[in-house]
């Protein structure tokens, strides 16, 4: 088995496997909808539908940005706390979309099984020098196709890199946007060339850097017409409320209040506090620290939906209803806003009294149009068969769990599915979608 083990790892199953995230995926209307306006005019100059591309955020305090599964960029939160102002991510962002557009990643599948080929005739006839007694010469023969390999993949990684900055330099000039944020990005990782591998950022490894390629970039930045464009000053704001945000969630407590002292009284401070008071247990001074933030800004969703959280969280759901219903009038189409909402209606129904059905048919009535927004958001569906639950609506609260576990490609949504067909009426759309569900796990596909 320790033979098995290096070989696979001399063969490239190791080196080459695709980025693996321990880190979980995290939501937040707020940032996506940053992120979104930032990757806007670049879809739209790159031809792109901004519709059919994800944006998906990762927490992960490293710095890296990648394409993955077809058109989604998935960013770290490392990316937005790294970057000195919006230029930053947006030079990244056009980078990616030079993956994108330039079909990079079915390339690199193609280029990863060409490279491997050498190196899987050098470990056969490696082995069979080990084998036949000669440890020495089979290693070397491992070992050197191997090398091999790495030559090969790294040639082809440059040339992709190369093509997406070109791209990236397109992009940001059809937009009128500055490319100095790419550079200094660029510049600012290419000084961690020298370090381990270990310490490197992930985008070093995934993104081959090197002084001549970072020379290059700005020679033909320097033409640019835009370079001296900065950014306004409402992105620069919201680049500093999203990463208070992310340190006020990320970070210890006592870091962010080190960071972000009583005495600064800007909204970013603020905004940071609230969040890591809150994460403390002192609910009064949290809450005080955010109505300040509304006073400034009545008309952001974000603050009273930051309101509301607190209060649910605290256990204080009829507190927070108010502020999350005025967080979906200011926002009415952000999905997690309506989930949000949903899921304080639900556990203020959950107390029973004679409005209990009152707060779930409402909690129904705003999950289902989170899912007309969101159609693959599984919190939605999970608190809408809670819902359902507590109307005693058995069959379609079974109905949502099979949907909830099928968008997991877990292999309960079968027993709901199968449960849920037996009380829906035909030619319902759950019971339809229901027995969609069996249909594609009998087809070979255990979800969908």
């Amino acid at each position: 088995m320790r033979l098995i083990r290096l070989l696979l790892v001399f063969m490239g199953v190791v080196v080459f496997n695709p980025t693996a995230h321990a880190s979980g995926f995290i939501r937040d209307a707020e940032i996506e909808n940053l992120l979104a306006d930032y990757s806007r005019p670049l879809f739209l100059a790159a031809g792109l539908n901004p519709n059919t591309v994800g944006i998906a955020l990762i927490n992960n305090k490293s710095l890296n940005a990648f394409v993955a599964n077809g058109q989604n960029i998935y960013f770290h939160t490392g990316l937005i706390l790294e970057s000195e102002d919006p230029n930053m991510v947006i030079g990244v962002i056009a980078h990616e979309i030079g993956h994108i557009i330039g079909g990079h990643l079915s390339r690199k599948a193609s280029a990863i099984n060409e490279a491997q080929r050498p190196a899987l005739v050098a470990t056969i006839l490696g082995l069979g020098s080990l084998l036949a007694g000669a440890p020495d010469v089979g290693l070397a023969l491992i070992t050197g196709g191997q090398h091999v390999v790495q030559r090969k993949f790294l040639s082809f990684n440059r040339a992709q890199e190369s093509s997406a900055d070109v791209i990236a330099l397109r992009l940001l000039e059809d937009t009128g946007q500055s490319p100095n944020g790419i550079i200094r990005m660029m510049d600012m990782l290419a000084d961690q060339e020298i370090l381990s591998e270990v310490s490197q950022d992930p985008y070093i490894r995934s993104h081959p850097l090197s002084r001549e390629r970072v020379a290059s970039f700005t020679r033909g930045a320097e033409l640019s017409a835009y370079r001296d464009v900065e950014d306004t000053a409402e992105m620069r704001h919201r680049h500093k409320m999203a990463q208070a945000k992310i340190r006020g969630f990320l970070d210890h407590p006592s870091t962010t209040l080190r960071r972000y002292p009583s005495k600064n009284t800007d909204m970013p401070s603020r905004y940071a506090r609230a969040i890591a008071l809150h994460r403390q247990g002192q609910l009064d001074t949290a809450l005080r620290e955010i109505d300040a933030l509304i006073a400034l800004t009545p008309n952001s969703p974000w603050f009273h939906e930051l309101k509301g959280q607190v209060n649910y969280e605290a256990g204080r759901a009829a507190n927070g209803l108010a502020a999350y219903k005025k967080s979906v009038e200011l926002a009415p189409d952000q999905p997690l806003l309506l989930i949000g909402l949903a899921t304080t209606q639900l556990s203020i129904a959950e107390t029973g009294g004679e409005m209990s059905q009152k707060f779930n048919l409402a909690a129904e009535k705003n999950l289902r149009k989170a899912l007309r927004l969101d159609p693959a958001n599984t919190t939605a569906y999970f608190q809408l068969s809670k819902a359902f639950g507590q109307m005693q609506r058995v069959a379609y609260a079974e109905w949502a769990l099979a949907e909830y576990f099928a968008l997991l490609g877990r292999p309960e949504s079968l027993k709901h599915a199968r449960r849920a067909i037996k009380g829906l009426p035909d030619g319902s759309p759950e019971k339809i979608r229901a027995l969609d569900i069996l249909e594609i796990a009998r087809a070979g596909g255990a979800g969908r």
